[in-house]
């Protein structure tokens, strides 16, 4: 079985990292993906072929879309990419597409994805094809012209919208108040939480060579694309508490962090020996589980990972759209995360709530679904006449 997968990341990497959980989780199946962003490195799934596409981003305001290379003509990029994608698609004869957000996002890639819809559709046999759906959408400016348009390309061209959600926690008609007229069937996968290859604490610390009797706080920004105050202010805080409350820092930039915050913080870190900084761990979930606490931005794939290990979790979530802050308001509601604001990274202050986290332990989280990637799979398996147990 041949599964084409489209996936488009624009600012950070929790989408790419979503998609690749999945692929994961569809072996045997072959999977061809298709990224269209800045380049990541990544660690793909035996079952997986990578075809990048020339990459897009958007601009910071998500009005534009720019080339990654500065020297490439946009409108050359566009004609290439649509090229490809038709030519891989023809290529793979796939048994489903699986398209990460579209229509309900990536609007501005409607161009090169409607006439691969369209080219399923000419096929003797369509190719399945379903949407790969986050919990929550960004809000809009137009709803109503929003929800409209979204309806105009799902109902002709996807047979199911996948969404990535516990729907006890957040459902779709939060954000999309149209579900009434999907025309294909939805169906609630769970969220997508890529848990620790180790089995516990103990085991993680020594797979990471890590003190097994230290007292570890972790601190990340996802990609590094935003969460500057965030690092800058754990690390002072850290250094505040190091004399009363010993404790190791460990520090992940994120590999889109700025040079100039990456060498500030490694400067300032070279008078304190307890603390560690990198940019980038492909053992993200390892590091999270060998931790006591975690200080981070609230990414959808940072979540999850908190949340499948067990571990204690400060979040600060990034607001320029609703979607980190909605989620996270419903889990601390829910009494799984403690919540990090503004005011709160004065490094006095937030020492203080570091304190009172790592005395604070999480609350079970056996009520959520977590497992998004493999009843994804599974529904996936299920629609082309093939089982496998969950």
């Amino acid at each position: 079985m041949n599964i084409l997968h489209y996936t488009q990341h624009v600012l950070g990497i929790g989408h790419l990292f979503r998609s690749l959980a999945i692929d994961r989780a569809l072996a045997p199946a072959t999977v061809h993906l298709t990224t269209g962003g800045p380049a990541v490195s990544l660690s793909l799934p035996s079952n997986v072929r990578h075809h990048p596409l020339p990459p897009l981003k958007m601009d910071s305001d998500f009005k534009l879309v720019e080339t990654v290379d500065r020297d490439a003509d946009l409108e050359t990029t566009w004609q290439e990419r649509e090229k490809l994608l038709l030519e891989l698609f023809h290529e793979v004869k796939p048994d489903v597409i699986l398209i990460e957000m579209f229509p309900f996002g990536r609007k501005r890639f409607a161009r090169e994805l409607l006439p691969l819809l369209a080219a399923n559709k000419e096929r003797t046999k369509p190719a399945i094809t379903l949407c790969s759906l986050r919990d929550i959408l960004v809000e809009k400016e137009d709803l109503a012209s929003f929800e409209k348009k979204v309806l105009k390309w799902l109902n002709p061209y996807f047979d199911g919208v996948l969404v990535h959600s516990d729907p006890a926690l957040i459902k779709l008609d939060q954000t999309f108040s149209r579900v009434q007229d999907i025309a294909c069937p939805v169906w609630y996968t769970g969220y997508v939480a890529e848990g620790p290859t180790a089995p516990d604490k103990r085991a993680a610390r020594e797979a990471l060579g890590l003190d097994r009797d230290a007292r570890i706080i972790l601190v990340s920004a996802g990609s590094g694309t935003v969460g500057e105050e965030l690092l800058e202010a754990s690390l002072e805080a850290s250094i505040l508490l190091q004399a009363t409350l010993p404790h190791r820092l460990l520090m992940f930039t994120g590999p889109h962090a700025g040079a100039d915050l990456r060498s500030r913080l490694k400067a300032r870190s070279r008078e304190h020996s307890h603390v560690y900084i990198k940019d980038f761990t492909p053992r993200f979930p390892d590091h999270v589980l060998a931790s006591d606490l975690s200080v981070s931005m609230a990414g959808y794939n940072t979540t999850m990972n908190l949340l499948a290990c067990g571990t204690t979790g400060l979040m600060y979530p990034f607001d320029q759209n609703r979607e980190q802050r909605m989620r996270l308001t419903a889990l601390v509601k829910a009494g799984y995360l403690l919540l990090l604001e503004a005011a709160d990274l004065v490094p006095a202050t937030l020492a203080g709530i570091i304190k009172n986290a790592l005395a604070t332990p999480q609350k079970s989280v056996e009520s959520l679904r977590l497992q998004g990637d493999r009843e994804s799979a599974a529904i996936i398996f299920r629609l082309i006449g093939k089982e496998i147990p969950l």
